[in-house]
């Protein structure tokens, strides 16, 4: 497993508890600082739900005790794993674009997530990382 950072369980509840919009600007954050994104994934595939109106969604964290902690019910039996940065915006974003899936933002273990579109979610990021330059 690729390494991430330090995380106590201090730190996870206290980011845990915040709002989706605050959670969301963490992840664009911490994504932008370690360069990983990390999803939910089992040798079947990567993890995805429905949102409300049934629209196909992924869902991502900015650290794998995150993920780890929502790998219950139907996601049970699955693992984090890491997707690169770069890889994420050059590939999977326009991908999930292209197959009308929404992502969901680090989505607590309640499913409250920030759900926006890969667009949105690929200008935030890249916004983040010009910052960093």
């Amino acid at each position: 497993m690729e390494k991430s950072y330090p995380l106590n369980r201090q730190q996870f509840q206290a980011v845990s508890a915040l709002a989706s919009h605050q959670r969301y600007r963490h992840f664009i954050g911490r994504v932008s600082d370690w360069q990983l994104v990390w999803g939910l994934r089992n040798e079947g595939g990567w993890v995805t739900a429905s949102d409300s109106n049934g629209n196909p969604v992924a869902p991502f964290w900015p650290h794998p005790d995150y993920a780890i902690a929502c790998a219950v019910g139907e996601w049970a039996g699955n693992s984090p794993a890491s997707i690169d940065v770069h890889h994420f915006l050059s590939r999977w974003l326009p991908g999930m674009e292209k197959d009308g899936m929404l992502a969901a933002v680090f989505p607590t273990l309640a499913m409250q997530g920030l759900v926006v579109s890969p667009h949105q979610l690929q200008s935030d990021l890249e916004e983040e990382l010009s910052c960093m330059e």
